[in-house]
């Protein structure tokens, strides 16, 4: 992942919030244009800065760098239900969706 990916997802993140880059910007006690400013790669992302953005827009770092992060939760729950199943069961799975 890129770091213009990461700045794209910075912007999902804050929007999947319902929060403004000023408001995010604010609460990190930053300037006003500070998230605004980062977004765009006018200023340089720091890992904690970006951790903080996490925290304030109450969003999982796993989900964050996750390969999809729009199917995170669905692909989370399939994951979890394929590992529950006994193996044969797995195997059943993988030609099915082989075919």
């Amino acid at each position: 992942m890129g770091i213009k990916e990461v700045l794209t997802r910075i912007g999902y993140v804050r929007n999947s919030a319902n929060l403004s880059a000023r408001e995010v910007s604010l609460r990190m006690g930053m300037s006003p244009q500070y998230v605004a400013q980062l977004e765009s790669g006018r200023i340089v992302l720091t890992v904690e800065k970006l951790l903080q953005i996490l925290e304030i827009c109450d969003f999982p770092i796993e989900r964050f760098f996750s390969a999809n992060i729009n199917d995170y939760k669905i692909d989370n729950e399939l994951k979890d239900l394929i590992e529950s199943l006994p193996t044969d069961k797995k195997k059943n799975i993988i030609e099915f969706i082989k075919k």
